[in-house]
């Protein structure tokens, strides 16, 4: 495996870890309840994507080179813009909105 592969699969994983883990919330007593909702006050902000988690989700859905990534908006949304020369020939544009890592755009040419 390759270093570009392996860091991808590091991310991955970590962002699979990160999205797996349950809510949970406190009780009327103040014990934890998993599974309670949580309100808006005890939910911590979301963390922004980072450029290599960008990276290591576009190359999921298209694996490939990456030719070029940078910040851009899309949508009214800023986004990373990731580029890729993918392994099925095609070149792929596609848009993950900073904040919440939600795939905004993606075209194949």
């Amino acid at each position: 495996m390759n270093k570009q592969a392996a860091f991808s699969a590091a991310t991955l994983l970590a962002i699979t870890l990160t999205l797996a883990v349950p809510a949970v919330a406190a009780d009327s007593a103040g014990a934890a309840v998993a599974g309670a909702p949580m309100t808006a006050a005890a939910a911590a902000p979301a963390a922004e994507v980072t450029r290599d988690q960008a990276v290591a989700m576009a190359l999921k859905a298209h694996p490939g080179e990456v030719s070029k990534v940078y910040q851009d908006t899309k949508k009214g949304k800023k986004t990373w813009e990731v580029k890729i020369k993918g392994a099925d020939g095609k070149k792929w544009e596609l848009h993950y909105e900073i904040k919440s890592g939600a795939l905004v755009s993606e075209e194949g040419k």
